[in-house]
């Protein structure tokens, strides 16, 4: 394979990048409580041209919903921009009494197929650099 810079692949984070960044929420993600008690996100679907013609014949949703149990719920509150994912780990493990690697291990796959669905982005950071918070 050639090594065209636009051909190279990222370095895979370390462990100690990944545990420092910060989840941050999609913006056009909306939050519903259902009446069990279980969080509902809500996404916005932007449809291609080809659904958009398909639309006029057939129903086509606008939004897709995500219903999140009780943990998913609570890992998502904490992805507020400002804490990190080694931040969440233990609040998780605190607060179910998990061990904390079990928490780690939880904690980044869930956040991951979040990632992968687009409803949170990952901010990286340098190991030793603290989020900034905006000044007013």
């Amino acid at each position: 394979m050639p090594t065209w810079p636009f051909w190279r692949r990222p370095k895979p984070l370390s462990r100690e990048q990944s545990l420092a960044s910060v989840p941050l929420r999609n913006q056009a993600v909306r939050e519903e409580r259902t009446d069990a008690g279980e969080l509902r996100l809500v996404i916005p679907l932007r449809p291609a041209w080809w659904a958009r013609l398909l639309s006029r014949v057939l129903y086509v949703p606008r939004q897709r919903r995500i219903v999140l149990d009780e943990i998913g719920g609570y890992v998502w509150g904490l992805c507020d921009g400002k804490r990190s994912v080694r931040d969440l780990v233990g609040a998780l493990s605190t607060r179910y009494k998990l061990h904390r690697k079990e928490a780690e291990v939880s904690v980044v796959a869930y956040l991951r197929q979040l990632a992968r669905r687009g409803l949170i982005g990952i901010a990286v950071l340098n190991v030793h650099e603290t989020p900034r918070t905006q000044e007013r």
